[in-house]
């Protein structure tokens, strides 16, 4: 590491470790952020003509299985696609998973953030399987839930106007702890590897612990309870595997998402594990 770096990380701990308390004690008050931006063009129109036939495929078989054409109607056009892309992601991955989920389904998603992407994971996760809509109940655990936008709202107040319109679905404001046999699933969307993504996402270095966290989140499954991990770049993907190895935690699947729907600067990674004791 050069000096330029540790010099770069010691500061970060020394502001984090001031910033985040004061935040946790003094939340900026506002309200939950409720926009609509219903869709009007047609979402193939974003994509090249050579793809637009098998896109076309994709959303029209993920709304007859999820139930999602409601989403086109009362989002943004950036939006919809981006919560196309989660859903087709989580297909695939409850798929190359094989796993079955239950008629009641209770679910954690540790560091959702502002949720952005709550529409999708409750679709997949009602429906995953299964021709009539499970009984769901789905915790987001956001350890950092008072971090302020450029809009002066909080991450708090953004996940709560995404999640309108959902049943079962709650937002807390805190980290996650381990509960034994609690979850049938839990998703980790990004959970941070490496601690200059932990820094420069604001999170004191303290509750930087990506092994403690994964063993809480692999211990409150129940047997046969399903873990789901993505991770963004190669490197990040291949620590990932590194750390599930250590608490050996076997995969059931491990692959590279195709970017097809929607493209992000790194390309994305799922590890999906299946609790068997």
């Amino acid at each position: 590491m050069n000096p330029f770096t540790r010099f770069y990380l010691a500061y970060l701990r020394i502001k984090n470790n001031l910033d985040y308390p004061l935040r946790q004690r003094f939340p900026f008050r506002s309200a939950p952020v409720i926009a609509s931006h219903p869709n009007t063009r047609d979402i193939l129109s974003l994509y090249p003509k050579k793809d637009r036939h098998k896109i076309e495929q994709i959303i029209s078989r993920l709304n007859n299985l999820y139930h999602f054409q409601y989403y086109t109607n009362t989002h943004s056009i950036d939006e919809t696609r981006e919560n196309y892309y989660y859903l087709s992601m989580l297909d695939e991955a409850f798929q190359r998973s094989g796993v079955t989920l239950p008629e009641s389904v209770m679910v954690a998603d540790i560091g959702p953030s502002s949720w952005f992407y709550v529409h999708a994971l409750s679709a997949a996760l009602g429906w995953f399987g299964s021709p009539m809509q499970r009984d769901l109940h789905l915790t987001g655990f956001e350890v950092d839930a008072y971090r302020l936008f450029s809009d002066f709202h909080t991450r708090k107040d953004h996940a709560l106007g995404n999640l309108q319109g959902l049943k079962g679905v709650e937002y807390l404001n805190r980290g996650f702890e381990q509960q034994i046999n609690k979850y049938d699933v839990i998703t980790m969307f990004f959970p941070f590897v490496f601690e200059k993504d932990h820094l420069e996402w604001g999170l004191p270095h303290r509750l930087f612990e990506p092994t403690a966290l994964l063993k809480a989140a692999w211990n409150s499954l129940r047997p046969g309870g399903l873990l789901v991990i993505v991770n963004q770049g190669q490197e990040e993907h291949t620590t990932q595997l590194s750390l599930l190895e250590k608490l050996a935690i076997s995969a059931a699947s491990a692959f590279r998402v195709e970017p097809l729907l929607y493209a992000y600067p790194l390309d994305r990674y799922i590890i999906t594990a299946i609790h068997e004791h």
